[in-house]
């Protein structure tokens, strides 16, 4: 009588697999005619499972009017139906037609790119026969179930995708004898009695199990914990996916030697090699200076992954925190936060949820140990904890939000701009490029050039960092998951505005195109040393001061129109009452003229202003950046705003992150910018 383990038999979920063959589709229809299981061997952990294909054997039940066709065996995406199904020559065959839903439009235009290949059925095991003196299992009736195009097929060989009865489940260690039983096949056949088969209680199962999981572990802790295994994150990458995703103990030490540079030899050779280096019986050849950079073996090779749970997962986590420190106030990520089960709960819960994810058993950890293990738990191939960079993805997205909504107005009055590096650069002129000339009659048409004023521009860097840590999961602080970026989102944004403000301080900075001062009441005449205030008098004078300016090159007058009327926040009201008086306000009763400047011009006003020196109420006129050089911010690859950046170094307590902006600020021409001192 046998002694193999066939419980998982029992009320057991299969799995096959088969590749697709794509010469017959019909694009058109998205139809491709598809093989789906044949009766040929299948390697279980109990032994060779035979599918037999006979018409008495297959239940098409479920088929109905198509059978359905789902993406990897995930019941809420379907994709399709499989029709026509029929078994001829040995084989279930079908039709796979593809819906119009967006999901199976994308993976139908990757079977027919050649991205994805295989197809698998699932089924139900009805009945089976134990062949005498053989390790085969005859399936003699099994259902079919569903049809699903699969992004990587199951390798047979190590039992991977076998029954989803629960065979790897947790068991106590409570059990009862297995107890042996007769069967009587009732199709019909004669009534002839099958081969007896053992019935295994499954708790036995489970514990054998439980006890093998646990070897396997030890045993590649055991790997790791050799010398000559360096201590970095090449490695603990490899050892995170080893253990995550099941790998044997021979497996991982494969990878392992590979990494290194060796090449595996027999457990059993325990003699010197070159190099000499010995790990568990596996020979290292020239292991190198520095670990190579871990690659983990790719997947379904050119497969496009959807979105899969550990990015709902993300999303939902940051939508959820987000909306919680009211960073996001919109109902519709209120209420997809909602649906999604993420709000309310603490930082702690979902650490642990995160874990548990990852296949973490965090039953007998507490809230410590949950956020140890997830702000330290990478998956492979990962020099950061996934979860550290959820984290950072919050805090991220609070720090834009500071960015944007910092009260600043350098952005309005300046040309944005941008740099490759942080070497010095010289910034070509707009203003200055030369007059059109007169085409004679066959002649030559000579070339323009913008003026060569060599004025610079250097990027600059500015950072702060902050940390998060395991006190800040444990105690839900969201301060330093969106307060504290948010404050350093503003507080980047002022420091671009303290720069470029600067700039208009006293006569402001000298130009190198003639080595003056940027306002100058002599050569550049954009400068106006009295004590007055924005009036319908002194707007003439500054505007007509601004046209009269004439190319350097041509001497050309370039007539410059002013765009923004600039002014210290103490002469704010002055300037709106100017803008919106429709008559002359410091004109004599009586005889108003009108109001030449009525609406005119935009106002600008900052409190930095009111610090200058040189003119605490001083005020200016300038033209529209982006037709007249006047002044440029510029950035890094024109990256506009704040960057966040994870130190990767995790010191047992938490980890830092830089917030940083990288700008420059110069003044490009004086033409365009007329400024009056005020007092």
């Amino acid at each position: 009588m046998s002694t193999r383990d066939l419980s998982a038999l029992q009320d057991g979920r299969f799995e096959r697999f088969a590749v697709l063959d794509l010469r017959e589709a019909n694009l058109e229809s998205r139809t491709v005619p598809a093989s789906l299981s044949s009766e040929s061997p299948v390697d279980r952990f109990f032994g060779r499972e035979i599918l037999v294909h006979d018409s008495d054997a297959v239940d098409l039940s479920r088929a109905g009017d198509g059978l359905p066709l789902l993406w990897n065996h995930n019941t809420d995406e379907p994709i399709g139906v499989v029709e026509r199904i029929k078994i001829k020559d040995g084989k279930l065959r079908g039709v796979l037609r593809f819906s119009n839903n967006k999901k199976a439009i994308e993976v139908f235009n990757d079977v027919r790119d050649g991205f994805l290949k295989n197809i698998s059925i699932g089924y139900q095991v009805n009945k089976f026969e134990e062949q005498a003196n053989s390790n085969d299992i005859r399936v003699t009736g099994w259902t079919l179930l569903e049809s699903s195009v699969v992004t990587v097929p199951a390798d047979a060989s190590v039992g991977i995708n076998r029954s989803l009865s629960g065979v790897n489940e947790m068991a106590d260690e409570n059990h009862t004898p297995a107890v042996e039983v007769g069967t009587t096949d009732h199709s019909g056949a004669g009534n002839e009695p099958v081969t007896p088969i053992r019935q295994i209680d499954t708790n036995a199962v489970r514990a054998k199990a439980v006890l093998d999981e646990r070897n396997r572990l030890k045993e590649i802790d055991g790997i790791f914990a050799n010398p000559i295994v360096p201590r970095d994150s090449v490695y603990d990458g490899i050892r995170a996916q080893a253990l995550n995703e099941g790998w044997s103990a021979d497996q991982t030490r494969k990878i392992v030697m590979e990494t290194l540079g060796g090449e595996a030899e027999p457990a059993s050779n325990q003699g010197t090699v070159p190099d000499g280096v010995q790990v568990f019986g596996v020979a290292s050849r020239a292991q190198p200076a520095a670990s190579p950079a871990y690659q983990p073996r790719p997947l379904g090779a050119g497969v496009r992954m959807g979105e899969d749970q550990t990015e709902k997962f993300r999303n939902g986590f940051t939508e959820a925190m987000l909306v919680k420190a009211g960073v996001l106030t919109d109902r519709k990520s209120i209420d997809g936060a909602r649906a999604g089960g993420f709000v309310g709960k603490r930082l702690i819960v979902l650490a642990g949820d995160y874990c548990r994810m990852h296949g973490i058993n965090t039953q007998a950890m507490d809230d410590d140990a949950v956020a140890f293990r997830a702000l330290t738990y990478r998956a492979a191939g990962q020099t950061t904890s996934d979860f550290t960079n959820i984290l950072a993805n919050v805090a991220n997205k609070s720090l834009l939000k500071g960015w944007e909504e910092a009260p600043e107005t350098w952005q309005t009055w300046t040309r944005r701009g941008t740099l490759p590096d942080f070497k010095t650069a010289e910034i070509s002129g707009l203003s200055g490029f030369t007059g059109l000339d007169e085409v004679p009659e066959d002649g030559d048409i000579t070339y323009g050039k913008f003026t060569d004023r060599k004025e610079t521009i250097k990027l600059v860097s500015y950072a702060k960092k902050y940390r998060i840590t395991r006190k800040l999961i444990i105690n839900d602080d969201l301060r330093a998951l969106s307060a504290i970026p948010r404050a350093m989102g503003r507080a980047g944004n002022r420091k671009v505005g303290d720069i470029t403000y600067a700039l208009l301080n006293g006569t402001g900075p000298t130009l190198n195109q003639d080595s003056t001062a940027l306002f100058d009441t002599s050569t550049h005449k954009n400068y106006v040393a009295a004590a007055t205030a924005p009036t319908v008098a002194t707007l003439d004078t500054a505007s007509v001061a601004m046209a009269k300016q004439t190319d350097p090159n041509t001497s050309a007058v370039l007539n410059i129109q002013p765009r923004f009327l600039m002014v210290p926040k103490s002469l704010e009201q002055t300037a709106r009452v100017l803008m919106a008086a429709t008559y002359d306000p410091a004109g004599t009763a009586g005889t108003l003229p009108p109001n030449t400047f009525s609406n005119r011009y935009e106002i600008i006003t900052d409190a930095r202003l009111d610090g200058q020196t040189y003119g605490t109420a001083a005020w200016y006129l300038l033209a529209d950046p982006n037709v007249f050089d006047t002044f440029e911010v510029a950035f890094l690859n024109g990256m506009a705003e704040p960057y966040m950046r994870e130190n990767e170094e995790w010191d047992g307590q938490g980890t830092s992150y830089l917030v940083g902006v990288d700008f420059g600020v110069s003044a490009l021409d004086f033409r365009a910018v007329h400024k009056y001192r005020g007092n």
